[in-house]
């Protein structure tokens, strides 16, 4: 099988996602894969398995005191096991299928050279055994039971008695509902969230290796990044992520504001900041490519510019010095539209990017990050008042 062809079969084996021992384990349950019935089968058993002993739990468990604040008013609880957990599981069709789609543009647009063939077929042989490692998915879940045990500790000093602690003598501590929501809910998020890290790790990895190949660039490609457009396909699906993190930090500001007297100004940097993070971490792993994209152009425009300069001395010699011969017309004359054509060549390489992104990366980031964060503005302001200014501001 020549090497080209064993580049693609592996291009078509790529996978971010159905992986790891977790992925395994689920695939022997019969409930894996990427389908609609199957992955929606997925999300909503896995957070009702979440969230519903608790919901069970505060129903029938009273303490000596009432918490200040209840289940049903905890719009962390909600957001975090009902919309977070079944994102994060949806997550795995969208960017499973579009990181595999740009594994195969790589594979067969030109890009990788022959002689570069077995390398690629390396490094997406690598990123594969890198996602399905057994190792990463288990130093992840101590990671995460650790993280929630460490919060858990500061939850019982912070002076505010929620649903799923009880409330005594001797302080605070986890009431029944609280054992579950610390160290099997609250866990599980925290899971699905560091294994998408990871992952996107992983992808980050797998675009630096691509980018040390010696890439067949295309300076003058109507996508205006060499041909490598087509990478912001899989990479824009990761936004998904930054949305699921943005919701699960605009409701816990949210119980801070509603339920401790919080201002919400107090969250104004920290919010701006966190959509420049989202952005700045979205875009920085395509700029593995910025060094042979720059290399690309200085060539292009070098070698372009000499092919220009020996076509317009011709052009002028021929139509200019000597003049046309008097049955060839000026005008229609295929002299002209080369000319126009290598302009138009050239302003097409003088415009290409440094890096495989544009506004649409950028936003599409900044927008996850942005967009949980508008409820917050219901804490501070009725939905009546946010409509009429909106409209005032339209008109």
């Amino acid at each position: 099988m020549s090497d080209a062809k064993t580049a693609s079969l592996d291009a078509d084996s790529f996978s971010l996602t159905a992986c790891g021992p977790v992925d395994r384990l689920q695939a022997r349950l019969g409930i894996a894969g990427a389908e609609p019935p199957r992955l929606v089968v997925r999300a909503v058993a896995l957070a009702l398995f979440a969230w519903l002993p608790l919901f069970v739990f505060s129903l029938v468990t009273r303490g000596e005191t009432s918490p200040d604040v209840t289940f049903f008013q905890d719009v962390a609880a909600y957001v975090r096991f009902l919309v977070v957990i079944p994102l994060l599981v949806f997550a795995e069709a969208t960017v499973g299928r579009r990181t595999r789609m740009v594994a195969q543009g790589f594979a067969t647009s030109g890009l990788i050279r022959a002689a570069d063939a077995p390398r690629f077929v390396a490094i997406v042989r690598s990123t594969r055994k890198l996602a399905d490692s057994f190792l990463a998915e288990t130093i992840i879940a101590v990671i995460a039971l650790a993280a929630v045990w460490l919060t858990v500790q500061g939850l019982e000093k912070d002076g505010v008695l929620f649903w799923y602690e009880r409330g005594g003598p001797s302080g605070e501590r986890l009431a029944p509902a609280g054992w579950w929501y610390a160290y099997v809910a609250s866990p599980i998020a925290l899971f699905l969230f560091l294994r998408w890290a990871w992952r996107f790790m992983v992808w980050t990895i797998y675009l630096r290796r691509l980018s040390k190949l010696d890439l067949h660039i295309m300076g003058t490609h109507p996508d205006r990044s060499g041909g490598l457009g087509f990478i912001t396909i899989g990479h824009d699906a990761f936004s998904i992520c930054i949305f699921a993190a943005s919701a699960v930090v605009a409701a816990a500001a949210a119980n801070r504001v509603l339920y401790e007297g919080v201002q919400l100004k107090e969250y104004q940097s920290a919010i701006i900041g966190f959509i420049v993070m989202a952005v700045v971490f979205g875009i920085a792993p395509l700029l593995a490519f910025m060094k042979p994209l720059v290399l690309a152009k200085r060539k292009g425009l070098l070698e372009y510019g000499e092919l220009s300069s020996r076509y317009v001395k011709s052009f002028e010699q021929k139509w200019i010095e000597k003049g046309p011969a008097p049955d060839e017309p000026l005008l229609g004359s295929g002299d002209i539209q080369s000319l126009a054509d290598l302009g138009g060549s050239y302003e097409r390489l003088d415009t290409m990017r440094t890096a495989p992104f544009d506004r649409r990366t950028m936003i599409a980031f900044a927008a996850a990050a942005a967009a949980p964060m508008l409820p917050l503005l219901l804490t501070v302001m009725p939905l009546r008042e946010m409509v009429q200014l909106l409209v005032k501001a339209m008109l």
